[in-house]
């Protein structure tokens, strides 16, 4: 019986980040929040309507939408409804 004895040198390279890329990736990312901020949306936050603001919103699209009138006058006996208990 013989035996047979080997050395293996296993090479790794050492990585390194270059100089600068952290740096130019927050730069990257920032301009890229940036962008989308400027695609994105938001409507602006306006104060809540009063049932009085509902009902003539509902009276002004009567004739153009009454589907929606009448939406909006259910939503209205509902929130008199419920205010009323």
């Amino acid at each position: 019986m013989s035996t047979i004895t080997s050395k293996t040198f296993t090479y790794e390279p050492a990585i390194s980040v270059p100089r600068g890329a952290r740096a130019l990736a927050e730069v990257f990312l920032a301009a890229g929040r940036l962008i989308a901020g400027l695609f994105t949306y938001q409507a602006p936050r306006s104060q809540d309507m009063s049932a009085e603001d509902v009902r003539r919103l509902a009276q002004s699209v009567q004739h153009s939408d009454p589907g929606f009138a009448a939406d909006l006058y259910a939503a209205l006996a509902r929130y008199d409804g419920e205010r009323d208990r």
